[in-house]
């Protein structure tokens, strides 16, 4: 897709995971883009306050303020105007319906590709559509590549196996191969920064579990759930978001425990797995 339409753009992403940073900001790097990282929407409220962008991509789940409270400031303090898109891995019909009443102009469900990402920030930064007049704003937001498990239709309470015979885990690494674009030393700074980065989300996990604090539960199986967005482990995906409902509805709590326990396990069967993929890279 031509991107001649970024170079010169000056972007605020807004995102707490550094693999989907990472991703993020590899996939502008050679479209000229000029971009700013914000690790929670309190900093991006504050950058915005220093400096004009030409637009925004707002995680939704962040620690300290969320994608929609920093969106809710942005408009009503700071800029109505300004392009704001949405980045979430969670994306049920009433959540769809805040994307819209908070302002914002677009929707990338992740886990995203190139091409999403680009269609995305070419419609939203369209000279016709710059600008954001509460007619124009669709009924419901755009939508790119929904991740049909993230759609619930009702509170969802996936049911967890009581013992689940251990077995290598499948590892899809094909995202990343489409982001990495052949190069060999970024696809292995993605997979490090997976292996080092989540066993300090698992230890956050057990942390939350012993303390019985629900609300950081939550936010640390989102956090996992999206660090897997790229490096894809399916088993352990649904682990994560079966932990992340739970916790986040306060149901079913006493099967976060055993969800917890195999999550570790299938981590350290998918860490032996990377780093055989790490020395092929080498």
């Amino acid at each position: 897709m031509n991107t001649d339409f970024l170079k010169g753009k000056k972007i605020l992403i807004a995102e707490d995971d550094f693999v989907n940073q990472k991703l993020i900001t590899h996939s502008l790097n050679t479209t000229g883009v000029i971009f700013d990282i914000a690790g929670n929407g309190q900093e991006a409220v504050d950058m915005l306050k220093k400096s004009r962008y030409d637009l925004i991509l707002m995680d939704i789940n962040m620690p300290e303020m969320d994608g929609f409270e920093a969106t809710e400031i942005i408009r009503r303090d700071i800029d109505k105007d300004i392009p704001i898109i949405a980045m979430t891995g969670w994306s049920s019909r009433t959540e769809g319906d805040k994307f819209t009443k908070t302002g914002m102009n677009g929707v990338l469900s992740k886990p995203f590709g190139l091409e999403a990402l680009f269609k995305t920030l070419d419609e939203v930064l369209q000279p016709v559509t710059n600008t954001v007049v509460e007619e124009s704003i669709p009924e419901t937001p755009i939508a790119i590549e929904p991740v049909k498990q993230n759609i619930p239709s009702k509170p969802i309470q996936p049911p967890i196996e009581k013992s689940i015979p251990m077995k290598m885990p499948e590892v899809d690494l094909e995202m990343l191969n489409e982001l990495a674009e052949g190069d060999n030393e970024y696809k292995a700074t993605i997979i490090n920064m997976f292996l080092e980065g989540m066993p300090e989300t698992i230890q956050k996990m057990e942390t939350n579990l012993a303390d019985k604090d629900w609300e950081n539960m939550y936010k640390s199986a989102h956090y996992a759930k999206s660090s897997l967005s790229v490096v894809k482990v399916p088993v352990m995906y649904d682990l994560a978001h079966g932990m992340e409902i739970k916790a986040k509805q306060q149901q079913q709590l006493e099967e976060i425990a055993p969800a917890l326990k195999l999550f570790k396990e299938y981590f350290a069967g998918v860490s032996i797995h990377l780093k055989n993929e790490l020395a092929n890279l080498a």
